[in-house]
């Protein structure tokens, strides 16, 4: 489905004018897509309760965040704005999902998963599970999932152990040794932008990826369904599903509270300061004597 609308990317805060865009492609210079801005929308609805640009969030320390490969063009302004690291699962920062990290656990207000489920190796729920761990008690996922059409959660490789990818006759192929040690070897693989780590291993349907989340040990699950078309917002059959995963739901701790009192006193202080300064200049002599020949500004 392509669209012709003017919206404002609630990423880098440019607007675009008329422009017509298939929803999976970026849309906008900064690499924002549909999926990508409804991921930052939903962001700042469970964290401050209304929709802000990415620029526009608070800058507070306090709130700590994970990304799973997370695309630079808001990676960078998470890790601005909050305590945001972004990692990867084939270079450093490296962090594997599926492995297990007690020294983390409970650290993180909230996690980024754009596109990543499908790939992750299974068993899938040990890694929803671990994602689950690493939140405070009320921490959220937020994520991205390409949902078939068939309403099932279908894993291509559910015996997967030991594996590998190699090119043979110009495609590649998948071997597998299953833990009880015999070998399957199959052609059947599809890749999302790249061969490697990106190799699809599971197509979600809405009530099997529901169900894995709960499963896991959150308590609830919404799904972005309605366009926002002020956003560039636009759903169709090419565009993953934005949700929110909450343990509970979000507050802010006491480090968070603080810190954000601590911006809204600087930023009162900055306009009680420009307000005195007007009100002296609006009295200056000099400014008088230049309204009275039609020169100069006009304060009240």
């Amino acid at each position: 489905m392509d669209v012709m609308a003017p919206f404002t990317c609630n990423v880098c805060g440019t607007y675009i004018q008329g422009e017509r865009f298939a929803t999976e492609p970026a849309s906008c210079g900064c690499g924002s897509n549909v999926r990508l801005r409804a991921l930052v929308h939903l962001i700042s609805m469970e964290m401050f309760g209304l929709s802000l640009p990415l620029l526009e969030f608070p800058q507070i320390q306090a709130i700590t965040g994970l990304g799973m490969t997370d695309k630079e063009c808001y990676a960078a302004l998470l890790a601005r704005k909050f305590d945001y690291s972004n990692t990867f699962y084939d270079r450093d920062p490296r962090f594997d999902i599926t492995e297990r990290h007690p020294h983390a656990y409970g650290a993180y207000d909230f996690v980024v998963s754009a596109d990543v489920l499908e790939h992750i190796a299974p068993p899938l729920d040990r890694a929803l599970e671990e994602t689950c761990l690493l939140l405070k008690p009320h921490g959220f996922l937020a994520a991205t999932v390409y949902c078939d059409a068939g309403d099932e959660l279908r894993e291509h490789f559910p015996e997967l152990h030991e594996y590998r990818i190699v090119p043979l006759g110009g495609s590649s192929v998948l071997i597998n040794r299953r833990r009880d040690g015999t070998f399957e070897i199959t052609d059947k693989v599809e890749f999302h932008g790249g061969t490697g780590a990106t190799l699809e291993m599971r197509r979600f349907g809405i009530t099997g990826l529901r169900a894995a989340l709960l499963r896991a040990g959150f308590r609830e699950v919404f799904l972005l369904t309605d366009d926002i078309p002020e956003i560039g917002v636009y759903f169709d059959h090419d565009v993953s599903q934005p949700l929110i995963a909450r343990k509970e739901p979000f507050v802010l701790d006491r480090n968070a509270t603080r810190q954000l009192v601590d911006l809204w006193r600087s930023e009162r202080e900055q306009v009680t300061g420009l307000d005195a300064r007007m009100r002296l200049a609006a009295r200056s002599r000099w400014l008088r004597l230049g309204r009275l020949f039609g020169a100069g500004p006009k304060l009240t």
